[in-house]
């Protein structure tokens, strides 16, 4: 309890003197200690929105004045604190990137005035850069050399165990060596930058919990490193390789060539000789009777007369014989037979006949 009374006795103290000094210095300079202005805004770098991690200050141009580094983040700078300034009011206020690059977008310094307006003031301010930094070029460093004791779980790591060393994320070396537990390694960044930065070890990709600061042209040994167990290797297996065999060109057989179906000759048709036509011997052409018809003594009228003429011309009989042949029968195209021209004669012969018989039985009645 006394402990805690004294402890805020102390701080009242503390605040008091802090007051005190705050008071004289407001005394000295004629204006409160919060007159300052707070800047911030876009960065534009090259057209471009600033990358993150670029350094960005003020500078109060016709004064020694220079604000605290601030860095871009998100295309962006906030909390640039800027002043209080004595006798710089009205003066350019310019601000500077990478300590290299001078913005084109300048504002005009203003000392706040706390009576009046809430003190610190609040800016937003949009800087422009027209091109972007060069790389710093980094100072050589010398190399160091580090060597010590290493353990993986509780096991001493093979020696073929492969060591690494990183420092920041610029500079990384597996160069370190293992032999019966005992490792040694060169580290060499050539960047006095990295001077007092941690490096880091890693044992076949596990990180150890120990760390050193790196010190340029420094040996130091007597480093213990302790790391995780090592994962036990898969063994694999050893395969015999197997020679791969040459082929061999192997020769395309030659096609084997089907015979083309020979055609089966037809047989030669003997040709059968057309029978040996028996001419057919004309038959002798039978003469068919021809009706006589006796004249008798009765007398014959006219009518009558005409009536059997007209049945003599009509009744000529013709009997063909089945061979082709007869007694009107005669080979076409050649001179009739005499039977035919009888024939033919006939009916005239018996109308003669029958006219004279009228002619005469008339004659005989007159």
């Amino acid at each position: 309890m006394k402990r805690r009374v004294i402890s805020g006795f102390v701080l009242a103290f503390a605040l008091l003197g802090v007051f005190a000094s705050g008071q004289s210095s407001i005394d000295a300079q004629g204006f409160p200690s919060l007159g300052f202005i707070l800047y911030q805004g876009s960065v534009t770098v090259a057209g471009e929105p600033a990358a993150d991690g670029l350094e960005i200050r003020a500078r109060v141009v016709g004064t020694s004045w220079e604000s605290s580094v601030i860095k871009t983040s998100g295309g962006r700078y906030i909390a640039l604190q800027v002043g209080p300034v004595l006798g710089a009011n009205g003066n350019k206020l310019e601000f500077i990137l990478e300590n290299q690059i001078v913005a084109t977008t300048q504002d005009t310094y203003f000392l706040p005035d706390c009576e009046a307006d809430p003190c610190p003031t609040s800016r937003v301010f949009n800087l422009t850069f027209s091109t972007i930094p060069l790389e710093p070029t980094p100072v050589p460093s010398l190399p160091a050399r580090y060597s010590g004791f290493v353990k993986a779980g509780d096991t001493t790591p093979p020696d073929s165990t492969p060591l690494t060393i990183r420092i920041g994320s610029s500079y990384e070396s597996s160069g370190g060596t293992i032999s019966g537990g005992e490792f040694s390694i060169i580290v060499d960044p050539k960047d006095m930058a990295l001077a007092g930065v941690p490096i880091e070890f890693f044992l076949a990709g596990i990180q150890s919990g120990q760390t050193v600061l790196y010190q340029p042209g420094e040996i130091v040994s007597n480093v213990i490193l302790t790391f995780d167990a090592l994962p036990t290797p898969t063994p694999v297996p050893t395969s015999t390789s197997v020679p791969t065999p040459i082929p061999t060109a192997t020769s395309v057989p030659t096609p084997t060539q089907i015979p083309e179906a020979t055609a089966t000759p037809e047989p030669t048709r003997t040709p059968t000789p057309a029978p040996t036509s028996t001419p057919v011997p004309t038959a002798t052409p039978t003469p068919t009777p021809i009706p006589v018809i006796l004249a008798t003594a009765t007398a014959i009228s006219e009518s009558t007369a005409t009536s059997v003429v007209t049945v003599v011309e009509e009744v000529v009989v013709v009997e063909e014989d089945e061979a082709g042949g007869g007694l009107c029968s005669a080979n076409p195209g050649g001179p009739a037979s005499g039977g035919q021209i009888g024939l033919l004669l006939a009916p005239l012969a018996l109308g003669f006949w029958v006219r004279a018989r009228q002619k005469a039985a008339k004659a005989a009645v007159d």
